[in-house]
């Protein structure tokens, strides 16, 4: 299913969801009975115009006193709703279903919502007058930003680490891991990469658990690459959050864009794989070798071709068909 956005609808709106700032970082919030950060957002009260309910959400969820909100854009997913900007100049103290609230120059890596809210914030990122901080912090963001202005050792960081790497021998697995752990945003327990290994910065790499890429993999992680658990990546693919404007003129400035790529769980990428700027991939896909990921996939699916698209779902049969041949192997005794 593809977010869609409007800017006039006739629609009956369900939702608001409120894109935030507080001192100059993005707020998310955490519900008392999950683990995930989300957006502020809510339903529309029976009476209530979206402007009020976008303007009570933010209050209830983020304890916001004082703050200047507008409208962005009305966007459907399974249903209809208005999108909106804020930038929080007082907060008070939390009292409803939000246990804690997040501070974070990106979306967070546990998303409640994975499939529609990124999207959503990047739309806000690209659609708004927001003023940054710093060009770091236009870039992580998915705003425009000058190549040029950021700190170079930041970069050049990860060129050594990565030729460190990619030098290990095959016995030094420990070594590897180390410089994994040091170089990228996050891991969990389980992964491993063979070289070689590129990248532009290496902090913007989030991996899961049970993480495998294999030989020449290219992350050019200007923005968030976020992967979730047992994420398998064949030869040569390439997830590149970078872009430039079509614009000449623009893009001679040396003034690019990086948008976030976030893919799900259990997901399978074959060799010589391209993912573009700005995708998220849902969890318990398998994406054909050589293919171009323009825009987003859904869950549960094959996905193939240039650009990629979906050509079936994933089905009992392809279950009781793989573990059918699994219970064969088991039975296999001269494995053990």
């Amino acid at each position: 299913m593809e977010v869609k956005f409007y800017k006039e609808i006739d629609e009956k709106i369900k939702y608001v969801v409120i894109v935030a700032r507080y001192q100059d970082s993005f707020v998310f919030c955490k519900h008392k009975d999950r683990n995930t950060y989300e957006i502020p957002g809510g339903h529309v009260e029976e009476g209530e115009s979206i402007l009020d309910a976008a303007k009570r959400e933010l209050i209830e969820e983020t304890a916001a006193t004082k703050f200047k909100i507008e409208f962005v854009s009305y966007y459907s997913y399974d249903s209809y709703g208005a999108l909106f900007y804020a930038q929080i100049e007082e907060l008070g103290e939390l009292k409803y279903e939000i246990e804690s609230l997040y501070f974070n120059d990106f979306l967070p890596i546990e998303l409640t919502y994975p499939t529609i809210q990124p999207r959503l914030f990047n739309y806000v990122v690209q659609h708004t007058d927001i003023l940054f901080g710093s060009n770091y912090k236009r870039m992580v963001a998915g705003a425009l930003y000058n190549s040029s202005k950021n700190d170079p050792e930041l970069h050049r960081n990860a060129v050594r680490k990565a030729m460190e790497y990619n030098a290990t021998k095959p016995d030094e697995l420990k070594k590897r891991r180390e410089i994994i752990q040091e170089l990228f945003g996050s891991t969990k327990e389980h992964f491993y990469l063979e070289p070689s290994i590129r990248m532009d910065y290496g902090f913007n790499i989030h991996i899961g658990d049970y993480f495998y890429a294999n030989f020449d993999c290219v992350f050019l992680d200007v923005a968030p690459i976020i992967f979730g658990d047992h994420v398998f990546v064949a030869p040569r693919c390439c997830f590149y959050t970078a872009g430039h404007p079509i614009d000449a003129s623009v893009r001679n400035q040396d003034l690019e864009y990086g948008y976030p790529i976030r893919v799900g769980s259990n997901v399978w990428f074959g060799g010589s794989v391209v993912v573009n700027p700005g995708v998220t991939i849902g969890s318990n896909v398998v994406i054909g070798s050589g293919s171009v990921v323009t825009k987003d996939i859904p869950d549960g699916v094959v996905a193939c071709g240039n650009p990629c698209k979906v050509i079936r779902k994933i089905t009992n049969d392809d279950k009781k068909y793989w573990q059918h041949l699994e219970d064969i192997y088991h039975k296999d005794i001269r494995l053990e």
